[in-house]
């Protein structure tokens, strides 16, 4: 099974040197979403902002870029 990383650019930078196995990209980057979304909710139950342009960015055993997950693409905004 595929392993992939997920690494957080936000207030800080989190590299995932483990990763988790997955078996395609598609489940990671729905996991993606969900802990983006997670981080989102944090920050606003800590009264902390929220930038759109951080991000979960999922990247092969190589070191391959596979997918980014911007902040602001996960959550809907109106007004």
């Amino acid at each position: 099974m595929p392993r992939f990383h997920l690494n957080i650019f936000s207030d800080v930078e989190a590299r995932d040197d483990e990763g988790i196995e997955r078996p395609d990209l598609d489940r990671v980057i729905k996991e993606a979403v969900v802990g983006v979304r997670d981080l989102v909710a944090s920050n606003i139950r800590e009264g902390r902002a929220v930038y759109r342009s951080h991000r979960i960015e999922i990247t092969d055993e190589a070191g391959n870029l596979m997918h980014t997950v911007y902040f602001g693409d996960v959550i809907d905004l109106r007004d």
